[in-house]
């Protein structure tokens, strides 16, 4: 078995891709699994649609940042169990199934793919979140950071609410690490 910290799921490669800051989640989780329906997803569809973040996804894997991982039978087994939420796409139920059987954590975006990892005990992360603990490692300068807090806001939709708390709480956390001078 192929030992991750973190399986990670379409919408996350592709915002980082897009992002051109696909070195990050090595870099804050270590290796990073990517199961077959969403290396199917994000480069094999992307590839036929054109996407350029299909490419950068596949030289991350080539290159060793991101891991390909194949699926275990006991984890075919749970995503059986699992895709009975018909709420879920394939790449989210597959990845919700690696990181419960490898004890590992779930990248995800969607709201619904979260509640039903965190629902089988699984830790989750968001998009957002690994700018934050890349933050707190030092892996961002507050400048890099507040650039790309802005570029996720664009590739992912998020609100401008959102985007602005997240703002404010990354100064004080910048403030309190002397990232960001007062």
């Amino acid at each position: 078995m192929n030992v991750v910290s973190v399986v990670v799921d379409a919408s996350p490669l592709i915002y980082f891709a897009r992002m051109d800051a696909l070195f990050l989640l090595p870099k804050v989780f270590g290796k990073v699994g990517i199961p077959p329906a969403v290396y199917h997803e994000v480069v094999v569809v992307g590839r036929k649609r054109g996407f350029t973040d299909a490419d950068l996804v596949a030289t991350a894997i080539e290159q060793d940042w991101l891991k390909q991982i194949n699926l275990e039978p006991a984890e075919e087994d749970l995503v059986r169990g699992i895709a009975t939420n018909r709420q879920l796409g394939p790449g989210e139920v597959e990845v919700i199934a690696c990181a419960l059987h490898r004890s590992s954590a779930a990248l995800l975006h969607d709201r619904k793919a979260r509640e039903a990892a965190a629902r089988l005990g699984i830790r989750t992360w968001q998009p957002v979140d690994v700018l934050f603990l890349a933050l707190l490692h030092r892996h961002l300068t507050w400048s890099n950071f507040r650039t790309l807090l802005g570029q996720l806001a664009v590739v992912s939709n998020m609100n401008v609410a959102t985007y602005r708390e997240r703002e404010m709480l990354a100064e004080e956390i910048a403030t309190q690490l002397g990232l960001k001078e007062v």
